[in-house]
């Protein structure tokens, strides 16, 4: 089996955390630095390895929503928004091809959620939580595991 970049950066973060930092003299300001660095290298190894999927998720999420948003009545210019941004395939799964269409649909998706944020229709305030809902399972997909310090 071929290491993969997380696993690159763990083995440093093993390194860094217990052959490096305990090697330099306690009183040294390199200590708090290595250690920073090893928690840095850990971070790095938990996002390189979800990144892709993570994007890939979202995006798909928020074109569900955007499609969704176009049968309910907004205004004629969102709508044809929400067309143009549900039809926003990923056509590659490089992370950066991903990012750049995820900060597409996301500027899509904030025009439409401030349409119907204060919505006082059933089928606006039921895409609202979706929304909230998505928002939720995006901040809760970037949550980092650091280990007991």
């Amino acid at each position: 089996m071929k290491p993969g970049i997380d696993q690159h950066l763990m083995a440093l973060t093993g390194v860094l955390a217990t052959k490096i930092a305990p090697a330099i003299p306690a009183e040294s300001y390199a200590v708090g630095d290595t250690k920073m660095a090893a928690a840095l290298l850990l971070m790095l190894a938990q996002e390189a390895d979800r990144r892709a999927d993570t994007l890939w998720r979202e995006n798909a999420q928020m074109r569900a929503i955007l499609s969704d948003g176009t049968g309910l009545n907004l205004p004629a210019d969102l709508v044809s928004q929400l067309r143009e941004g549900a039809s926003w395939g990923d056509d590659s799964l490089l992370v950066s091809a991903l990012e750049a269409n995820h900060a597409r649909l996301s500027r899509v998706l904030i025009a439409l959620h401030s349409a119907v944020d204060l919505g006082e229709e059933a089928d606006e305030k039921a895409l609202n939580a979706r929304i909230w809902d998505l928002l939720e399972q995006m901040a809760e997909r970037r949550m980092l595991v650091l280990p007991p310090v």
